[in-house]
């Protein structure tokens, strides 16, 4: 018995710990879920978004629900969306938009299809459900309901037929079956099919006990239809009955035989991988790329564009439809040396959908690399310099702007002086940074720090990557409860135009309100900003969740290393790392690193992915050698001249005079003595 209930409560265990809530960010806000994929997922997989009741939570509609056991067999993944607050947003975009990013995160991490994503919820789920079909037909592919639908009356106004299931309980005294009927035939209607439906009583068939029937309007346009499941005496639950119709069986068999359109080709790999380098004019001239869909090539553009100079147009192999893109470098046109970013675009799939537009980065030209990461410095504010200038303001060359809900926005310029609200703050010296603006949206709506609007503080950026990186710290301990976010980006200075932004940051520690300490326990940031463009640009910090602070500091914009730099010198410079680790030492662990040295020690390649793959074996080997005891000190004695090491021991821990070879202790540390 006891066994029996151990593995019984290991068994509850592992499924809690399967579907433990998970936290993603929306518009600066954390939201949370319950994800399930089965094992052995095949890629392009469905999705199902599942959303709770009123006063619910997704664990709860988990445990009615049960979609694991459909999933397992059918290999779709399945999301129970947490509602805010356990409500939804029925009326607005706040939960559209939380669709749409957990859509984008499950793409991310499973590649679903995005095409055949579906929606369902239970009681005010069902009503979202309804608004989604709304706001988001684009975007997923059928809609079923369970016992919801809008309390203010149907009001279809999807941006193409939708398929709808909608089951619902007669006996149902919180959302009343009454209107059912109501907002079904408002769907019809909308979709376009038969006014009179199949009916299918008992439902399903191979139940010829079941009180429950199901009306199927059919042919509606591009052959959606909008089916009801009556479930005769069933109150306001999510049904799984087995003597009836089981919602989630139903909810899966209705929503598979919908997808939206032809889905956007998607790109599996290509050769040369991407960032490759120390490439050859006269060896990489083919550019392949091997795609999810075929499409059609006449119409495919491929070109290389320099960061200066004439850009290459290469020529698209092959005609009509296929999986592969090949590219290739016309006869007699030379690659010179140089970056380029590989530029394709213009492939349809055959179903008409297009593939956006997708770039990818190269180096021809072999470069040599140094001992030190090379990058050239664009910005590096001194914060602390301008403290006798403008005390707690704003420094020369930024800007503020504070947006209210509703007019115009209050500015300040540069060299405003102990300006109040969002200023720059200062502290003691010797922490991990000492000067920063302090970042609150406060009284507005937001606030904004920018920098490069004045003609004598400019960001001018050619076409290429840059590393900013920057330090925060939570300026309160309110701010760290409620994990405050906030956003940096890269407007053009002209067009106002953001070109390029990170958003939901976070920071760690706090200051308690308090300048008199030194900040210790900051977040480091480190980002990645791509510029397509040559031009002037302004960069922004931006806070916009009320009198939650932060401060930023330490500021940093540099070029990005070079590809080759970025790969083959980190593996060089790993490499050399190693053999330094060798030098004064003998044992077991010295010929375990040494044969991955050899190992490595004569590697060329273009690839990033080879280069990354070497480095981390030699770190994890260098960390190997670092941890190991087998290993021990060798030292050079001259003779006998070695007494200036100190007091040693024989390994019995008696004084004795250190031999020539072999081994000793001296000063506590087991030493290998060998003679030149």
């Amino acid at each position: 018995m006891k066994r029996i209930f151990l593995s019984l409560l290991l068994a509850v265990s592992c499924v809690l710990q399967a579907l433990a809530l998970e936290t993603i960010t929306v518009g600066g806000t954390a939201r949370t879920m319950i994800v399930y994929a089965p094992s052995a997922l095949p890629s392009q997989s469905p999705l199902i978004i599942a959303c709770h009741g009123y006063n619910q939570d997704a664990p709860y509609l988990q445990s009615l629900a049960k979609f694991e056991s459909v999933a397992d067999t059918a290999k779709f993944v399945v999301v129970y969306a947490n509602g805010l607050n356990k409500s939804w947003d029925i009326s607005g975009d706040t939960d559209v938009k939380f669709m749409q990013a957990i859509i984008d995160e499950m793409y991310a991490r499973y590649g679903i299809d995005r095409s055949r994503v579906y929606l369902t919820g239970f009681s005010m789920g069902g009503m979202f459900t309804y608004h989604c079909a709304n706001r988001m037909a684009d975007k997923i592919a059928a809609f079923a309901p369970v016992s919801g639908y809008p309390m203010g009356g149907p009001n279809p106004q999807a941006c193409r037929p939708v398929p709808i299931l909608h089951t619902h309980g007669t006996a149902d005294d919180v959302c009343s079956y009454g209107p059912v009927q109501s907002h079904i035939n408002a769907w019809v209607n909308f979709n376009g099919c038969d006014k009179n439906p199949v009916v299918v009583k008992p439902y399903p068939t191979n139940r010829p006990n079941s009180p429950a029937k199901r009306e199927r309007y059919l042919n509606g346009r591009d052959g959606v239809e909008v089916s009801l499941i009556t479930l005769a005496d069933k109150g306001h639950w999510w049904s799984m009955d087995d003597a009836q119709a089981k919602t989630s069986v139903e909810v899966w068999n209705f929503c598979k035989r919908y997808s939206i359109g032809d889905p956007e080709p998607e790109v599996v790999s290509i050769v040369p991988e991407d960032c490759s380098f120390d490439l050859l004019s006269d060896q990489h001239r083919t550019f392949t790329l091997r795609l999810t869909d075929q499409v059609r090539l006449d119409g495919v553009h491929v070109s290389l564009v320099p960061a200066q100079g004439d850009t290459i147009a290469l020529a698209v192999q092959g005609e009509g439809l296929a999986q592969d893109i090949q590219a290739v470098v016309p006869d007699g046109v030379s690659v010179p040396d140089g970056t380029y970013t590989l530029v394709v675009e213009g492939a349809v799939s055959q179903g008409g959908t297009p593939m956006r537009r997708r770039t990818y980065t190269y180096a021809y030209g072999v470069e040599q690399v140094g001992a030190t990461l090379s990058v050239d410095t664009l910005f590096c504010p001194d914060f602390y310099a301008a403290q006798p200038t403008v005390g707690e303001g704003i420094p020369e060359g930024w800007r503020r702007f504070c947006q209210p809900s509703s007019g115009n926005a209050e500015t300040i310029g540069e060299n405003s002086a102990n300006c109040g609200g969002v200023r720059l703050k200062y502290f003691e010296r010797g922490g991990d940074f000492d000067a920063g603006f302090y970042l609150s949206a406060r009284d507005y709506s937001s606030c904004r720090l920018a920098y490069g609007m004045y003609a004598d503080q400019r960001l001018s950026l050619q076409p290429g990557e840059y590393a900013l990186s920057f330090n925060s710290v939570y300026w309160s301990d309110g701010s760290r409860s409620a994990n405050a976010t906030y956003s940096v980006s890269l407007s053009a200075l002209m067009s106002n135009a953001v070109v390029w932004s990170e958003s939901s940051l976070r920071s760690s520690g706090s200051m308690s309100e308090s300048t008199a300490q030194a900040i210790h326990g900051s977040r480091h940031h480190e980002l990645t900003v791509r510029v397509t463009e040559q031009g002037l640009y302004v960069l922004n910090f931006e806070m916009q969740e009320g009198w939650s602070s932060v401060i930023v500091g330490n500021m940093l914009l540099t070029t990005m290393p070079t590809l080759a730099d970025r790969y083959k010198g980190t593996f060089l410079r790993t490499l050399d790392q190693a053999r330094s680790r060798l030098q004064g030492f003998e044992g077991k662990a010295v010929v375990t690193l040494q044969a991955v040295i050899d190992q490595y020690a004569t590697l060329v390649s273009t690839s990033p992915t080879v280069y990354t793959e070497a480095t981390e074996a030699l770190r994890q080997a260098i960390a190997a050698f670092d941890a190991s005891s087998d290993k021990v000190t060798a030292l050079t004695a001259p003779s006998c001249g070695i007494e200036s090491l100190g007091t040693s021991f024989n390994l019995a821990g008696q004084p004795a005079a250190p031999s020539a070879c072999g081994i000793s202790v001296i000063q506590g540390k087991k030493v290998a003595l060998r003679l030149h």
